[in-house]
């Protein structure tokens, strides 16, 4: 079980691996579940629902399709917002890799302190 810090951080994550999947093909949540699941992210669908409608709210992801019923499969895709916030997290998430994994010092801010 995951702590309370935990999770909130694993869930930009969580999210931003859905954006980039939803970027390339319409996604649905048990194939979300089990593709997390094959890259050591397990979450419960009691997380993974909620965040997709957040997502869907926040206007990065829409229904590609109307699903009859409640608990028929909704799948979703990737908007033009999503698109945009995806490559600015990819700008970011390459700076933060490079700090963070590679241990490259950030370059000062003109002004900043030694």
């Amino acid at each position: 079980m995951l702590s309370a810090a935990d999770r909130e951080i694993r869930l930009g994550i969580w999210k931003i691996h859905i954006l980039h999947y939803a970027e390339g093909r319409d996604v649905w949540g048990t194939w979300l579940l089990e593709e997390l699941a094959e890259h050591g992210h397990v979450l419960s669908p009691g997380t993974l629902y909620p965040a997709l409608a957040r997502m869907e709210r926040n206007g990065w992801l829409r229904r590609t399709d109307s699903a009859p019923y409640t608990r028929a499969r909704q799948t979703f895709r990737i908007t033009l917002a999503g698109k945009r916030l995806l490559t600015a997290l990819r700008r970011e998430l390459a700076e933060l890799y490079e700090e963070v994994v590679l241990d490259e010092p950030p370059e000062p801010e003109k002004g900043a302190w030694p």
